[in-house]
Parts: C-alpha cells; structure tokens; sequence
C-alpha cells in the first residue's frame, strides 16, 4: 500500500465526514517535520479549508504540497474536484474532475463513479454531466449499474437550492 493511497483515503473519509479539527490536526503532524508526506499535511489542511467554504485558500494549500515527485497530475485534479465538493460546488468539482477523468489510475476508477454520483445527490441538475463521466470511469458489469446509480441520486438527492452547509451523504 502506497503512502497516498493509505493516508490519502483516511484524510478523504475525515473530509467527507467533516472532521475539521481533525483534518486540522492531521495537517499539523504531517508538516511538523519533513517526512516524505508533506502533500498529504497540505491536503488535509486544504480539505478543513474547503470544509469552511474557503476554496481559494484551500486550491492555493494543496498547491503548496505539490511536487514534480506526488501526487501525479491525475491524483491532484481528483484532490482538486474533492475541494469544490467540499466547498459545496458539486458543478465545478465536475468540470474539475472531467478535466483528468480519462487519466485517471485504474485503481481510482470507482472513486470517480461515486464522486460523479455523490455530485448528482448534492444537485440533481447535475446528472447530464455526470452520467457520461461516469461510464467512461467504469468497466464492465459495473458500468451497467452506473445508470442506475445516477437515477437513484437523482431521484433521492437535493438541488442546488437546497445545498447543505456540509458535503452531501452518499446516495443510497
């Protein structure tokens, strides 16, 4: 297990479930001393930033933790799109996340599927853009459920109107 993909997934499920403090503690331990993980020590602070409906200091955080060396391009836009979600602006975490949507690492795919989904929950007008992103981040039998998917957000989730103060709950 990469050192993204075990501290990257932790400080994703902190961000989604608006652990601010948290993520402003992580951040702080991270950055403390070089140690190799310094871009996820931004990225946990640019999440609490976004949290607090601070985007443009959040994008200018995670900015400061990128090297030639990590994340890849790919990593990045989707750490990108994930700060526009957590901004409430699931529109622009679209755009941000079809920007790189077709490099995106096979192992991240599904996380691309559900991102697209969870923005159709947060605002169903959402769903034409979505739903194309989606299948072409799916394969196989999956790709088959991803309609699906999609509807059932769009059925059960909210509008933009109704936007909540914190990033939406999956879709059922």
């Amino acid at each position: 297990m990469t050192i993204r993909r075990g501290y990257g997934d932790e400080t994703w499920a902190l961000a989604y479930n608006a652990e601010v403090a948290t993520l402003e503690r992580v951040a702080e331990l991270l950055l403390r001393e070089p140690s190799g993980v310094e871009y996820e020590g931004h990225r946990a602070r640019a999440f609490a930033l976004a949290l607090r409906r601070r985007t443009g200091e959040a994008l200018e955080e995670l900015n400061a933790g990128w090297t030639e060396e990590w994340p890849t391009p790919e990593g990045y836009g989707l750490d990108v799109a994930r700060i526009h979600y957590l901004a409430g602006h699931p529109n622009m975490a679209l755009t941000a996340l079809s920007l790189d949507a077709r490099s995106i690492e096979r192992s991240q795919l599904e996380d691309v599927v559900t991102f697209a989904v969870n923005c159709v929950w947060c605002d169903r007008r959402l769903w034409r853009r979505a739903l194309p992103l989606a299948l072409a981040s799916s394969h196989g039998v999956d790709r088959l459920l991803v309609p699906a998917r999609v509807l059932n957000a769009w059925l059960h989730g909210g509008r933009a109107e109704e936007a909540v103060a914190q990033p939406a709950t999956p879709a059922p």
